[in-house]
């Protein structure tokens, strides 16, 4: 089976194989100063405390910056915390590097293995550390909660969830520390294979959902009892019937689904669906909904995608779609090209939305998420924001909202991973 993905640059055709970097595993992590450092002037939007993580990330098929949907910073009462992946033994046996910003350092508190894929991080509300990674094949859980300048994590399986090396895994979790995992497998038909921990612990509730296709790169939102998940349709052109046009990628992204459940014993059912088919005109198209997804405080769902074909002339757009929890479409307009490839969408502790462009602006979006202000510049230390764009400290990783947010990115192809925080206010 073969990786698929999407990738960056004008075309945005996916290959998803970057090239492999190589390096030695450090025992901790070196933060490296890049600028914007210093603190900013009252009531002025700016970037603080950039810093390299590390530059010996790993890289390749699967590598530290693949994908896009994962949980990949937290910050919690004892400081901010993310997640990266360095080189393994091979492709298949990298290693995860849980590293803790404290006293204005950055040291590598835990590790393991974490199979292809990066990892997952979470935070519960008690300030319990949750990591998810797929070593051997097997869905895997580590727990723990800082105690003084140590942290102690204990390792669980995860029933109920694909085994294998391409799990395409995703996880996300709740104000009350209410827990799912996410594994996606088959093509046609495909399958979601999903486990739900309740915050106390205990057993996993286990479903299986068959899809007509398979999807991938899914935003996952567990609510109590209820879930919601955005995940974009990833098959081959042959398995839709389609021709795959000239130099295309063999994987075509062209739609992406909504669904929900109010009971996670129950099944999932279709909120929206939006497609882009291919026509005589335009034969390569898109539609992925890898860009974000987001539950604003009022249940609306966000979904920044990528769209290409009939509807946009054969241009490349990003576009801003928001839904009610009905599947009412509330807005789908495009965002500014300005903002670059890769957007983020979140809000802060007054409910105010902001987009951030990988292009280093941030724009002020109101109260609604639509009403874009004048977009702010941000010093990102000369960094280039990379293929899967940034990692913030949002509500589906365990933070809550606030007047400051944490963020990662790859850059240097892959290879370093780099932090900074925004003062919003």
């Amino acid at each position: 089976m073969q990786r698929s993905g999407w990738w960056s640059a004008a075309s945005l055709l996916v290959a998803c194989v970057l090239v492999a970097g190589l390096g030695m595993l450090t025992a901790c992590a070196r933060s490296q100063p890049a600028g914007g450092t210093k603190e900013p002037p009252s009531g002025q939007v700016q970037v603080v405390d950039l810093e390299v993580l590390t530059q010996e990330a790993a890289t390749g098929d699967g590598g530290n910056a693949w994908g896009g949907h994962q949980c990949r910073i937290v910050r919690t009462r004892d400081g901010v915390f993310t997640a990266y992946t360095v080189p393994g033994m091979d492709d298949f046996h990298r290693e995860w590097r849980l590293v803790w910003r404290k006293d204005g350092e950055w040291r590598v508190v835990a590790q393991g293995m974490a199979g292809k894929d990066p990892v997952n991080l979470l935070a519960g509300p008690d300030g319990m550390l949750y990591v998810i990674g797929w070593p051997s094949g097997g869905g895997t859980l580590w727990l723990g909660k800082p105690e003084g300048n140590g942290l102690e994590m204990r390792q669980e399986f995860i029933r109920g969830v694909v085994g294998g090396d391409w799990p395409y895994a995703s996880a996300g979790i709740d104000e009350n520390g209410n827990l799912c995992v996410l594994s996606s497998a088959g093509e046609k038909p495909g399958y979601f294979f999903w486990a739900c921990r309740p915050p106390e612990g205990g057993q996993w509730l286990m479903q299986q959902t068959t899809l007509a296709h398979r999807h991938c790169y899914t935003y996952v939102f567990p609510s109590g009892r209820s879930l919601s998940l955005v995940s974009t349709r990833d098959v081959r052109w042959q398995v839709l019937g389609y021709r795959q046009p000239p130099d295309a990628f063999g994987y075509v992204f062209n739609a992406f689904h909504y669904w929900r459940t109010d009971d996670i014993a129950e099944p999932l059912q279709e909120v929206a669906f939006v497609e882009e088919s291919p026509t005589e005109r335009f034969p390569d198209v898109q539609c992925n909904a890898q860009n974000d997804a987001y539950v604003d405080t009022k249940g609306h769902m966000h979904i920044l995608y990528t769209l290409k074909g009939e509807r946009t002339n054969g241009a490349w757009q990003v576009r801003h779609i928001i839904f009610s929890q009905e599947g009412e479409t509330l807005y789908d307009e495009q965002l500014p090209p300005e903002a670059g490839q890769f957007c983020r969408i979140f809000q802060d502790s007054r409910e105010r939305f902001y987009i951030l462009g990988s292009a280093g602006v941030l724009y002020p979006a109101g109260d609604d998420g639509i009403t874009l202000g004048q977009p702010i510049e941000l010093d990102l230390g000369g960094h280039q924001v990379e293929y899967s764009g940034f990692g913030l400290a949002v509500p589906r990783t365990g933070t809550p909202l606030s007047d400051v947010m944490d963020v990662v990115f790859p850059t240097d192809n892959g290879k370093a991973w780099v932090y900074f925080r925004l003062v919003l206010r």
